[in-house]
């Protein structure tokens, strides 16, 4: 009935029909509040992505959230450097990977539009939520419901080689959302959720696992 709506509005007024929402609206505030002058390249016609993903309009904010933090150029684009620096992360095979699994059209940079879809395709995976169970319950070698910076290093390390002590101090933090030197399930969760394309960092993990969530997985990285 809304699409139907839409459409007789838009052929009354006679203007292409678009599928702004609300989201788009909060999104626009946003790019405001963060001082972008141009608000186009962060309105995405969020009835869409709401519609496909189920997204709520304080998740979509929260991604813009972490995009603006990217130091988008005057077009709204973010550059691989400035990508891999607010996921904490180091140039590797796997960084690269990440940051081309959402660069669909492989130009070397990503739009907003690119980062949100990449990441809720992610997040809302049948197979996420599990996902992040086990790359928690894996990276607690001692079974204590916490991990350590040394287990989380030890974790990470597996994933891209050769990081150095500041650079995993970097990525704890980053999971450690309560800031207490440990990692909790419900720290490793919250940051997952906020940036789950960082589960592929924890691939390694679930190798050994059944054909489910290896089948998972795959789809993830």
């Amino acid at each position: 009935v809304l699409v139907q709506t839409g459409r007789a509005m838009a052929s009354a007024l006679n203007v292409a029909q678009t599928y702004h929402s609300f989201a788009d609206y909060a999104l626009l505030s946003k790019a405001a509040e963060a001082g972008q002058e141009r608000f186009s390249p962060f309105m995405v016609e969020m009835a869409q992505v709401q519609k496909l993903y189920h997204l709520s309009s304080s998740e979509a904010v929260g991604f813009l959230e972490r995009f603006l933090a990217m130091n988008p150029d005057s077009s709204g684009c973010v550059q691989y450097q400035d990508f891999i620096r607010v996921l904490r992360l180091k140039h590797s095979h796997l960084s690269e990977h990440i940051f081309g699994f959402i660069d669909v059209d492989n130009d070397g940079i990503i739009t907003f539009k690119e980062f949100l879809v990449g990441s809720i395709h992610v997040l809302k995976l049948p197979l996420f939520a599990r996902a992040c169970e086990v790359a928690f319950n894996e990276s607690d070698e001692d079974k204590d419901h916490y991990i350590s910076l040394f287990e989380f290093g030890g974790s990470t390390s597996a994933a891209i080689p050769d990081l150095t002590t500041s650079e995993i101090q970097a990525l704890f933090e980053l999971f450690d959302t309560d800031g207490d030197g440990r990692i909790s399930k419900d720290d490793f969760i919250t940051c997952l959720k906020r940036n789950p394309l960082l589960i592929a960092h924890f691939s390694h993990l679930f190798m050994h696992k059944d054909l489910d969530a290896e089948t998972g997985l795959a789809e993830m990285v």
